[in-house]
């Protein structure tokens, strides 16, 4: 797999999706009530904006480990990590850790992608101590999530035959019904807890510059591999803006 190809719409949408999922960090952290001098893996790190907190919040007597399976990602999350903060480029769900090496995992947005969900949450079990816990956030369906069925509904409007993934395998709707990820925990040894929170993403910018960041990811992800006109993707971005502008909340977009 080419990951310098497959990476760069995230290293360049980071610095946007990071401000965005400001409410989503807050919620996380607050969850997760980590302490100094402890030890956390952090499952699907990426660029790296929940290491910074975890690292701050744990101190020099405590260490985080990231992991994501993108080594550009990696590599942008080694520029601004601490010294308390190892990096590895693998699987989270499938790498070799230290028997109860961790006293938490945390994982935003990144529990939706195991190729093996009973294995990769018993391995992430090992890893903890015994009173070790997981926090981590997942998408709610599209129907209540209209970061994703907003631009979906546009494409599909303007491209025909736009390959939809598995609802129940690896992506980010994978969890949409709590019931599904509670089973799944409680089969690998787990005691889940699971909440559903509204709450909402703060992308910066005006609708235009949200569009860019749809064109980037959440489009860009839609309509992988497929090779549309110009002329069509600026129909895209034009609807995606206008629609982006019913979440402006006296202008800040804020979207559910």
């Amino acid at each position: 797999m080419d990951w310098d190809e497959m990476a760069r719409p995230w290293l360049d949408a980071a610095p946007g999706l990071e401000a965005s999922f400001s409410e989503i960090f807050d919620t996380l952290f607050d969850a997760a009530k980590l302490q100094t001098g402890e030890s956390v893996l952090d499952v699907g790190c990426g660029t790296g904006p929940t290491l910074l907190t975890a690292a701050k919040a744990i101190g020099e007597t405590g260490k985080v480990l990231g992991v994501d399976i993108a080594p550009p990602l990696i590599a942008r999350a080694q520029e601004r990590v601490p010294s308390n903060v190892a990096l590895v480029v693998g699987d989270a769900g499938s790498h070799s850790y230290d028997s109860a090496a961790f006293d938490a995992i945390i994982a935003n947005f990144g529990i939706m992608f195991f190729s093996d969900n009973d294995a990769a949450f018993r391995n992430l079990r090992g890893a903890v101590k015994p009173s070790g816990r997981l926090v981590a956030t997942a998408w709610a369906s599209p129907q209540d999530n209209p970061w994703f069925s907003m631009p979906r509904q546009i494409v599909d409007e303007h491209v025909s035959d736009v390959p939809r993934p598995d609802p129940t395998g690896p992506g980010p709707m994978r969890f949409a019904d709590p019931s599904q990820l509670e089973a799944v925990l409680t089969n690998a040894g787990w005691e889940p807890h699971i909440r559903t929170l509204d709450l909402k993403l703060t992308p910066p910018g005006t609708a235009e510059d949200v569009a860019s960041l749809h064109m980037l990811v959440t489009v860009g992800m839609m309509l992988k591999g497929m090779d549309d006109p110009e002329s069509t993707l600026a129909k895209i971005r034009d609807a995606v803006t206008g629609a982006t502008r019913e979440y402006d909340e006296n202008g800040a977009i804020r979207v559910p």
